[in-house]
């Protein structure tokens, strides 16, 4: 499991790199606030394709050889970003990314495999952590490669840098990685199709609901962060890649401190339910005073909404990823998971889209507003969630003819 929390960071530090400074480079390019969030948007419009099918056939070939391609893929798409000389360069290079990126259910699955039931939230707060850590180092180190003006900030050392993180990866899992799928678990020709999948998912609420949250706080966070460097601007709280790295970095300490250290305790003391509503409430008061931060132009007051907007992001995340998790057999997880990670970067997709318009045409605060009302519509889901049901797609299926 250590081992690929580790090619997890590696992975997304190479993405993180390029958070500070990816919209900016849009612009300078020639491309409108509007275009510049979608070229990011397209990342995750990627990732919803390639997602669910990266997760099954995982379960059909197994995790290492789909993390092996998946991951090779992503250094092509690195290295065609730092060659981009055009927006359109730019927008293929998020695409092709986000296609390589659906590798996550195919991590989430390998985490799931290797632990039980008792330590998955545990599990899926390593891996959380190993996103936070990311968030850390990735955005610091992004912004000192790329310079201190966003003007004529520079993408393609961020971008090589990137892929070489990503090169790492892929051989530590090449040479170090063991699979954790055994033969007899691989579903081969019992791989549930698109038809039982959607049966199977229709008839479980639990399941149901905790699809419609990922979407929900997926939008939300696609409103609130694709946007910041942005706004941070606009609102005086930064003047360059460089300035938002503190601010940044408070961030996710606070979420690989939650994720990494506390989740565990906190799931067995609280359960997942109860720390996903948490988590809902949290993320939304802190989206709220992110924008009261910034009306004040307080950059230590922005840093600390950005902390408790992190908070609440790791309690949701790792609950949801938990409790996701429990809901299918180790030759069918990579396509639950998939199927969650899917409508996670579906709605991310939206969220990301869209920010840039309404930052334009209805107020530089907005984003900042729908995410708060978005993360309500995500505490009523919670609130209705029950005991997830442990029922394996195909043996439904199976049991379906035969009755």
């Amino acid at each position: 499991m250590y081992i690929a929390v580790f090619i997890v960071l590696l992975d997304m530090i190479g993405f993180a790199i390029m958070l500070p400074i990816l919209a900016y480079y849009a612009l300078q390019l020639g491309a409108t606030p509007g275009m510049a969030t979608f070229c990011m948007a397209l990342y995750v419009v990627g990732m919803f394709f390639a997602t669910p099918i990266w997760g099954k056939l995982s379960d059909r070939f197994g995790r290492k050889p789909i993390l092996v391609l998946s991951l090779a893929g992503a250094i092509c798409g690195y290295v065609l970003l730092g060659f981009a000389t055009e927006v359109w360069m730019v927008a293929l290079s998020r695409l092709f990314s986000g296609l390589m990126a659906g590798n996550l259910s195919v991590a989430q699955a390998y985490v799931a495999d290797v632990t039980t039931n008792q330590d998955r939230a545990k599990a899926m707060g390593m891996l959380g952590a190993a996103f936070g850590i990311s968030f850390i180092l990735g955005p610091a180190l992004g912004g000192y490669l790329a310079g201190d003006s966003f003007a004529d900030a520079n993408l393609q050392l961020p971008a090589m840098v990137s892929a070489g993180l990503t090169l790492s990866a892929l051989m530590v899992v090449v040479f170090f990685l063991k699979e954790s799928l055994p033969d007899t678990a691989k579903s081969g020709g019992a791989s549930p199709s698109a038809r039982q999948m959607l049966t199977w998912i229709a008839g479980r609420q639990t399941l149901c609901l905790l699809l419609a949250a990922v979407a929900v706080y997926n939008l939300a966070a696609g409103f609130v962060e694709s946007v910041f460097p942005i706004w941070a601007d606009a609102t005086n709280i930064a003047h360059g890649p460089k300035d938002l790295v503190p601010v940044l970095l408070a961030a996710g300490i606070a979420m690989v401190i939650v994720q990494g250290g506390l989740i565990g305790p906190l799931s067995r003391r609280f359960g997942e339910r109860r720390l996903m509503r948490a988590g809902a409430v949290i993320f939304g008061i802190s989206a709220l005073l992110v924008s009261v931060a910034g009306s004040a132009a307080s950059v230590p007051a922005v840093a600390g909404a950005l902390m408790g907007q992190a908070i609440g992001a790791a309690l949701v995340l790792t609950s949801m990823q938990s409790l996701t998790s429990k809901e299918a057999e180790a030759h069918s997880r990579g396509a639950v998971m998939g199927i969650y990670n899917a409508l996670g970067t579906l709605g991310r997709a939206l969220g990301t889209g869209l920010t840039g318009s309404v930052f334009a045409g209805v107020g530089v605060h907005a984003p900042y507003y729908v995410g708060a009302g978005l993360m309500a519509l995500l505490l009523l889901l919670a609130l209705t969630l029950r005991t997830p049901q442990l029922v394996d797609p195909v043996a439904a299926e199976v049991a379906t003819g035969n009755s």
